[in-house]
């Protein structure tokens, strides 16, 4: 540690402090902003209660619409403030929400979504070759929940077709992706866990041209994949699986600041640890506090060390 140590020393040490306080505190939603947003919000300017009907972008089909068979008095999703949902209030304290329900069937879904196909909207962000929809959603799943469900982002192909996304188990934290449906057997296990009962931040994108997708957690990648469906967009879903006969029990993930983006494709870029296209302060923090295990292993043998540190310095700066 001490050929680390003296590495930093020389010039890399006030970056390093500053992704420390990067890492310590939540992430700025203001910092998510892309030249490509397709839509951008904290949804503190939406009415507390259904979501169904509400605004996301002026235009047609620029209303959100929602589905799921519930348990009255609940809907499949709708706008809460604070104090609604005790223990589950947005990143700050402050603000509002979107608390979805889970089905009263089993196996069913519920889900809420802005339809970016017949709006335009996606056709007009990704001119140009930016053909990789980027959804970045903060995920709070409370735990003891008692119907085994799972909360997360579903990818719609068409208004029938599944492509991908991510789940996250309201029983253990466990995150799968979803390829090709979202059933119990479209789901692939990724070997990676979100904390229950705290928000965690999910950044899941998907090239709608070659169905290819990354998954990071808090700041780094914890999976990728690549998706039978692929070739077009309908929509990002925020979505809720039920996975058995809950009867008149409900389950409830709630979801904040939501960002959809069309960005280009990156070139693969080992150190560039929380896939945000650059190596950078984020990134060293992240290798040096996986020092010894194999999360911040950049040159896949199997352990993060020297070797890995002097590959991300090497790359530090933009992907290319």
């Amino acid at each position: 540690m001490r050929a680390v140590q003296n590495i930093i020393s020389r010039g890399l040490a006030s970056s390093l402090l500053a992704s420390s306080l990067f890492a310590a505190s939540p992430v700025s939603f203001s910092s998510s902003a892309h030249a490509t947003d397709v839509l951008a919000t904290s949804f503190d300017d939406y009415a507390i209660g259904n979501l169904s009907g509400q605004i996301g972008f002026l235009g047609p089909a620029g209303s959100w619409a929602t589905s799921g068979a519930t348990n009255s008095p609940f809907v499949a999703a709708s706008v809460i403030g604070v104090g609604t949902a005790p223990g589950v209030d947005p990143v700050g304290g402050t603000g509002k929400m979107v608390r979805l329900c889970t089905e009263r069937f089993n196996a069913g879904r519920s889900k809420a979504w802005l339809d970016l196909l017949n709006s335009g909207k996606w056709a007009a962000a990704s001119a140009g070759g930016n053909t990789v929809l980027e959804t970045r959603i903060k995920v709070f799943v409370p735990s003891a929940q008692r119907v085994t469900s799972t909360f997360g982002i579903m990818i719609s192909k068409s208004s029938f077709e599944t492509s991908g996304g991510f789940l996250v188990s309201a029983q253990t934290g466990a995150i799968s992706l979803l390829n090709g449906g979202y059933a119990a057997a479209n789901r692939v296990t990724t070997g990676a866990f979100a904390s229950l009962n705290q928000w965690n931040e999910f950044i899941y994108r998907w090239n709608v041209a070659n169905g290819e997708g990354s998954l990071s957690l808090n700041g780094s990648v914890v999976a990728s994949h690549t998706t039978t469906a692929f070739g077009a967009l309908y929509a990002s879903n925020l979505f809720a699986t039920t996975d058995s006969a809950p009867g008149t029990s409900n389950a409830f993930g709630y979801f904040d600041d939501l960002v959809l983006a069309a960005v280009a494709p990156t070139t693969p870029c080992p150190p560039d640890l929380n896939g945000d296209g650059t190596v950078d302060a984020a990134d060293l923090a992240s290798l040096l506090g996986a020092w010894g295990t194999s999360s911040g292993d950049v040159n896949d043998d199997g352990t993060t060390d020297a070797a890995d540190l002097a590959a991300l310095l090497g790359a530090w700066g933009a992907c290319g």
